[in-house]
């Protein structure tokens, strides 16, 4: 995530009118699975969904809507629900997906935001979906079958399946993700990939 703050800053550094170049830092600020939000990031987040807001207006409306979702997730006030705030971030990504059904990272964003809600809680102990697990899944795996080689939709379908009954349904996403974007973070090294695909694989056969 700082690699990627640090990607989107010099980006917009490079075009001061970049709309989302200044979402982008935002949204890497923000929760996700692996990682609760620190409350220090509130104020770098607000203030670089600040510029996006500033900078959307002369955008298009696609990423005028980008940073009106974002700008669910995030509030100022010493008291706000952090978890209100996810769910109304997710809601307003669930209302963009709708609303360009044909942008395939609107929906990996939508599937995300859901995840994030529930972070590594997506499967009873006997397997079975939990609260929005399946609409997740059917999210994803409508990316993967409109574009195998999305690269959010395969990391995240990964771990949306991974503890569910069949976790080896996830083994292509695995062994196509570590070609996509072999230098980002958690997918440095390609062994880890196919120590991954080879899990789900032996996960699968159990």
């Amino acid at each position: 995530h700082p690699e990627a703050i640090r990607a989107f800053e010099v980006a917009g550094q490079i075009d001061p009118g970049c709309a989302m170049c200044s979402w982008g830092v935002a949204l890497a600020l923000g929760p996700n699975i692996n990682a609760p939000m620190d409350p220090a990031a509130v104020a770098p987040a607000i203030a670089a969904l600040s510029k996006a807001q500033s900078r959307a207006l002369l955008s298009t409306p696609r990423e005028l809507a980008y940073v009106a979702a974002l700008a669910k997730r995030y509030s100022d006030a010493p008291d706000a629900d952090r978890a209100a705030l996810d769910r109304d971030y997710a809601e307003a990504m669930r209302a963009l997906a709708k609303r360009f059904p044909d942008d395939l990272d609107a929906q990996a964003l939508a599937a995300e935001a859901l995840m994030d809600l529930t972070p590594w809680d997506y499967w009873t102990k006997s397997g079975d979906p939990k609260g929005n697990t399946a609409e997740i899944v059917s999210r994803l795996e409508a990316v993967l079958h409109r574009d195998p080689n999305h690269p959010g939709a395969n990391h995240f379908y990964i771990h949306a399946v991974e503890a569910s009954k069949t976790p080896g349904r996830a083994t292509a996403a695995a062994e196509r993700l570590g070609g996509l974007v072999p230098d980002a973070g958690q997918l440095r090294v390609a062994e880890t990939e196919k120590f991954v695909a080879s899990e789900l694989k032996t996960y699968a056969e159990i």
